[in-house]
């Protein structure tokens, strides 16, 4: 096979034109090399076998070799072990795929050719063999490290010597206490996605190089057993697992490695009745497997309980793989809203599991998928789900509204996550602004490579991305400017919105809004159970939450219910805080301003009610300059309303003003108006008027008056 780059395709096919086609598709990436029958393609195949990577083969063509008669002879001469085939066909018979599946081929696609599709199947098909063939080079490696004894990269005793040097040690008799350690490496299946190979076997021959210096020193013996996997037997000392974890710490700081790529440590101490090295292993390897994914807990001791839990895991797993090939697994909706308004903008995907009749809450089989690999197998059933329901709402010409994702540290480093939401999007022909991107806070605790590459074909494709759980990891504020995301959510457990903790909180989130205020990104606040809450969220400018006080996730159905009225619905998006609001409402609580202040900037101020006979001030703040001035209009529970005290010309035209102000709500209104004095002359002033609400029976307004007249003779002094 090819070792560098540059891949190879060989296209056996009769027509020219799908011959062109194809080479047009692949020619950015990969060499190619034709035939035009089944005979032909064979001898091509079998003079340059080392150089081609996949063999692209059409299901109908003239001559002696048809597409199934060349793949009967690669799969008789063992070539399809080695070089991939994907069928070609205009055909879509079911009969013809899977007969050409029996015969080794590896994917089988239909013209006319979807050139995007087309091109992403062919070098997935060619990535997966090159993954392969390196698989089983580590596994020829290992078993030629068995018949030597010595892994050349750790320089460790291998399993099957170690194995032997451990029962020889027991069958000789047991001096002092024992401890059996299974170590491995946390999340190291994505080491090499975070770094590079070189980097993944750099660090495990430090590992090796570590653990061969501080085992051996206390009389112990240390071995590799593959992967990230290592075992110790040594003298019960807890100085001795922390000397390593101690080195290895520094190890990664030294290397700049990610913390979460730390060794975890699962300890049996041997009793008497313990004779066999591998069944002792296997209990410390039992310990090892409930510490996995702990970010708090580095080391466990075995006891008899961790075996029930570890068949308890087994069988729920099983339970859970087979909910999802059954079709168990669906999701609920929680609404996100606009705290102002009410209105809802967005809502959550988030998972449940319908078992027996009951619904099973995430946090019940999320950590045991995240545990053992699969939790990427679920996150791909949400996400269609959520596609076909978003394209049901299209097709039936209701109003749609965004639906945030969850996607995981685990998606992003296995799994070509844009990708496949983008193909998601194509097949159900939806705009990619209705699907919001969550990435929890987790993965954005390391400038990684592959998180930025993700991120930037999210964007590409059109989608918007929102760095959820923020507070709760550990990303820097450099990572987060740094972070190509379009939103923020903050989680109000995290904050402890309590009584005794409410002013610490509120001090940690207004600082939380003034970054993303700076860094112009919109914050939705998660968690919020109360209207206490809600309130103070107000208070320091956040503007969208999520939580049990808006509702609850439930299903579908429901929350089709509730999006009928769509008069509740904002489809405008998120948008960032305003930089200023919350700060004018922090300094008018705050002593700074004093209530002459206040009367020199704004004038008279008054809350003003409207009712079928007109309108009245019910409160007010006389005017800073006199009490002559404009206090008679201002005099609130007088018993001449405000509307009657107007000029007769400006009667009609003041209502025709309240009118407006109604309509214009938040945005406001200002005129002039002249008011009679008892003397005849008559008084300019300038009306600022505000909408608050309505009852059944009035309007309320807040307003302002300046009397014009009076800054005239005042600027001229």
């Amino acid at each position: 096979m090819r070792t560098d780059r540059r891949k190879c395709a060989l296209i056996i096919d009769d027509a020219i034109i799908n011959r062109e086609i194809l080479k047009e598709i692949l020619k950015d990436e990969m060499d190619i090399l034709e035939a035009a029958d089944g005979s032909t393609g064979l001898e091509i195949l079998k003079d340059n076998l080392e150089d081609i990577d996949i063999v692209l083969l059409d299901l109908i063509m003239p001559g002696v070799l048809d597409g199934f008669g060349v793949l009967s002879e690669m799969k008789r001469e063992h070539i399809t072990d080695y070089v991939p085939v994907i069928m070609i066909s205009s055909d879509s018979d079911t009969a013809n795929m899977e007969r050409a599946y029996d015969l080794g081929a590896l994917d089988y696609i239909t013209r006319p050719y979807a050139e995007r599709i087309v091109r992403r199947r062919v070098l997935t098909t060619v990535d997966l063999y090159q993954r392969q063939r390196e698989l089983a080079a580590s596994i020829d490696r290992q078993y030629k490290a068995d018949e030597n004894a010595v892994d050349p990269l750790t320089g460790l005793t291998y399993k099957q010597h170690f194995f032997h040097l451990a029962d020889t040690r027991l069958k000789g008799g047991v001096y002092g206490k024992l401890w059996m350690v299974a170590m491995d490496i946390d999340h190291f299946k994505l080491f090499n996605s975070y770094y590079a190979w070189e980097s993944g076997d750099i660090y495990l021959k430090q590992i090796g190089e570590c653990l061969k210096q501080s085992v051996q020193r206390y009389g112990g013996v240390a071995g590799y057993l593959g992967g990230d996997d290592f075992v110790l037997l040594c003298p019960a000392r807890d100085a001795i697992l922390d000397e390593i974890h101690n080195y290895m710490t520094q190890l990664l700081e030294t290397n700049s490695f990610e913390f979460s790529f730390a060794p975890k440590y699962g300890v049996y101490e041997l009793s008497s009745s313990d004779n066999s090295a591998r069944e002792i292993y296997d209990k410390a390897a039992i310990a090892l497997e409930t510490i996995k994914g702990n970010y708090t807990k580095s080391r466990a001791l075995y006891d008899s309980e961790m075996v029930r839990k570890a068949k308890d895991e087994i069988h729920l797993l099983k339970q859970i793989q087979k909910g999802i090939r059954d079709g168990e697994f669906t999701f609920y909706l929680q609404p996100k809203v606009d705290m102002e308004s009410g209105k809802i903008i967005g809502a959550e995907a988030l998972a449940r599991w319908i078992h027996d009749g009951k619904v099973i809450m995430p946090e019940n089989f999320v950590p045991v998928l995240e545990r053992n690999g699969f939790i990427s197998t679920l996150d791909r059933v949400i996400w269609k789900q959520v596609a076909i329901w978003i394209r049901k709402r299209l097709d039936e010409g209701l109003m749609p509204i965004t639906v945030s994702i969850n996607v995981s540290k685990v998606d992003i480093y296995t799994m070509d996550v844009a990708g496949y939401l983008k193909e998601l999007a194509d097949t159900y022909d939806l705009p990619p602004h209705l699907t919001e991107i969550e990435i929890s806070e987790e993965a954005f605790t390391r400038d990684s490579t592959k998180l930025h590459e993700t991120l930037s074909e999210l964007h590409a494709h059109g989608f918007t991305v929102c760095m959820d759980d923020f507070g709760k990891g550990y990303s820097s504020l450099n990572s987060l400017r740094s972070s190509d995301i379009d939103s923020l959510k903050v989680d109000a457990y995290f904050l402890n919105l309590s009584e005794e903790n409410i002013s610490k909180s509120v001090n940690i989130l207004r600082s939380v809004m003034d970054m993303a205020v700076q860094l112009k990104l919109p914050v939705i606040v998660e968690g919020i159970e109360t209207v206490e809450q809600a309130k103070t969220l107000s208070q320091i400018g956040c503007t969208y939450a999520q939580g049990f006080l808006y509702g609850k996730a439930v299903p579908v159905e429901e929350m089709e219910e509730r999006l009928k009225d769509v008069t509740m619905i904002d489809t405008s998006g998120i948008r960032c805080s305003d930089p200023q609001g919350h700060k004018i409402r922090e300094l008018f609580k705050s002593d700074l301003l004093t209530d002459d202040i206040i009367q020199r900037i704004f004038g008279s101020v008054f809350f003003l009610h409207q009712d079928s006979e007109g309108a009245r001030v019910t409160w007010a703040m006389k005017d800073y300059y006199d009490e002559g001035s404009l206090s008679d209009l201002v005099e609130y529970n007088s018993a001449r309303p405000l509307s009657a005290r107007v000029s007769k010309e400006d009667e009609d035209r003041l209502y025709q003003f309240l009118d407006v102000a109604a309509d214009r709500k938040k945005e406001g209104v200002m005129d002039t108006f002249n008011f009679p004095l008892p003397d005849g002359a008559s008084r300019k002033v300038l009306l600022k008027l505000f909408y608050l609400r309505s009852t059944v029976k009035e309007k309320v307004f807040f307003g302002a008056m300046m009397d014009l007249g009076q800054i005239e003779e005042y600027l001229q002094e």
